[in-house]
């Protein structure tokens, strides 16, 4: 289910709902959920500051643990299966391009 994000334009709350895509308006019509102003607008783009770092690869989340440790797998199967334990290693956020 989608989440959809809403602000109050009087008192300046964000908050968000997960609604399907039939509902995603309905907030709009109803009063704050902090004030009970009938001013509320879906936003676009979600909260400011939030952020995915795309380029996060397993090694830099481990800090090399992964490598050592897809090594001592390798170690114990057969050497056609390597070749996409090493792939593994270097997956990121990126979305996959065939």
């Amino acid at each position: 289910m989608p989440s959809y994000d809403y602000e109050c334009q009087r008192c300046d709350v964000r908050w968000e709902s997960l609604l399907t895509y039939e509902e995603r308006e309905k907030p709009c019509s109803n009063p704050c959920p902090h004030c009970g102003a009938k001013e509320v607008r879906k936003i676009i783009g979600g909260f400011p500051g939030l952020a995915a770092d795309t380029n996060l690869t397993p090694d830099k989340k481990t800090g090399g643990q992964w490598s050592e440790m897809m090594d001592r797998v390798k170690g114990g199967i057969p050497k056609r299966y390597h070749g996409g334990i090493d792939r593994s290693t270097n997956m990121s956020g990126k979305r996959w391009k065939g």
